[in-house]
């Protein structure tokens, strides 16, 4: 193989794919990143078993082949040369890097011992980018980040006609998003994403407005594989069966707020300062057109805040802990919040006035004075 092509483009893939690197292989070959021309461009390729990715890239084709090598010291050198154009050849056992007036030399593994990643799929499903990232970041953050229960460590996505149903939930709080589709899918299709491989998804960001990609599932459905430009993640499924979140959903409510968004997450994060010494509890008390955060600590004292909000129906105190608070409010994109309750201890409703597609849940603790 020997191939040509620009040093910022080079780097470009590299620190892309070096997320996948597994920084604990079990297998050496794991270590590695594969570089393989295909069709006039450079397919630079990386695995952990569990999450996979082909970043292509432009190049100038000299002679086809292919080669793995050590991903991290590869990268840095990479990284450290000169924005010029860049020269890959293999050598017998070892991979030959120049550039201007840099020169380096890499030991190899043969292509043929590094995993494929997956991308051969069924059926495509094409979604705007930046509608399905802003459905990701209204979800992602609710899935669990215990492994003790891995069906919850990620989003369960739920295919129905021209819908695609997107939820996440860590048993104590749940969020819910639809999408609305181009095309119909007569087959009901329903499967979990891990959360990582979606948040690596939200922090890449196709060029234009409108950019579109696809996703298919491969290997019987236990692969999921997403197509962007230049771009192709594989992710492994998670296997088991996810909770029926219709039972969470209240079919009622005694109390409406309608709370300015911005003014509450300050009030929140305000009383956190004084929640983290008493097990992240922080007390709203609601009625007479405010909503009082209440915070306390034996050994840092007490907090009150108030915030005025429209409120319907009955008056309320309620507890709750405030990162699930933080975490919904800083991943809205809202002016307002309209917050639903029935009773103290049970489930609270969050939702987007402005995104009726929209619904956060979160378990309210109980009251220690109420014991």
């Amino acid at each position: 193989m020997k191939i040509t092509l620009l040093q910022e483009n080079l780097n470009k893939g590299l620190s892309i794919t070096s997320h996948f690197v597994s920084s604990r292989a079990q297998l050496p070959i794991l270590s590695n990143i594969a570089l393989q021309t295909k069709e006039n461009r450079l397919k630079i390729s990386a695995t952990n078993l569990e999450v996979g990715v082909n970043y292509y890239c432009g190049a100038k084709i000299e002679s086809e082949g292919g080669t793995t090598v050590l991903s991290r010291t590869f990268s840095e050198f990479v990284s450290s040369l000169p924005t010029e154009k860049v020269t890959l050849a293999t050598k017998k056992e070892s991979l030959e890097v120049s550039c201007g007036n840099y020169q380096a030399n890499f030991p190899v593994i043969p292509i043929s011992d590094f995993p494929e990643v997956p991308t051969k799929v069924n059926q495509k499903i094409t979604f705007s980018y930046s509608d399905f990232a802003k459905a990701i970041k209204n979800v992602v953050f609710a899935a669990s980040g215990d492994d003790s229960r891995p069906v919850l460590s990620g989003v369960h996505f739920d295919f129905i006609n021209q819908e695609c149903l997107l939820s996440a939930t860590d048993g104590y709080r749940l969020s819910f998003k639809k999408i609305k589709l181009t095309d119909k899918y007569l087959k009901e299709i329903e499967f979990i994403i891990p959360s990582v491989i979606l948040n690596e998804l939200l922090r890449l960001k196709p060029e234009g407005e409108q950019s579109v990609f696809e996703l298919g599932l491969a290997n019987k459905e236990k692969q999921a594989v997403f197509f962007l430009p230049n771009l192709e993640f594989s992710s492994r499924l998670l296997e088991g069966k996810y909770p029926d979140i219709n039972k969470v959903i209240p079919k009622g409510k005694s109390t409406s707020i309608l709370i300015e968004r911005e003014e509450f997450l300050g009030a929140v994060k305000t009383a956190s300062i004084f929640a983290r010494e008493s097990a992240n509890i922080i007390k709203l008390e609601i009625g007479s057109g405010k909503v009082k955060i209440l915070a306390n600590a034996p050994s840092l004292g007490e907090n009150i805040s108030q915030v005025e909000a429209k409120i319907d129906g009955d008056n309320q105190r309620v507890a709750f802990n405030f990162r699930f608070l933080v975490d919904l409010l800083s991943n809205l994109e809202t002016d307002q919040v309209i917050i639903e309750m029935q009773e103290p201890l049970k489930p609270v409703v969050f939702k987007n006035p402005k995104d009726k597609d929209f619904l956060h849940i979160i378990m309210p603790v109980k009251i220690q004075e109420e014991e």
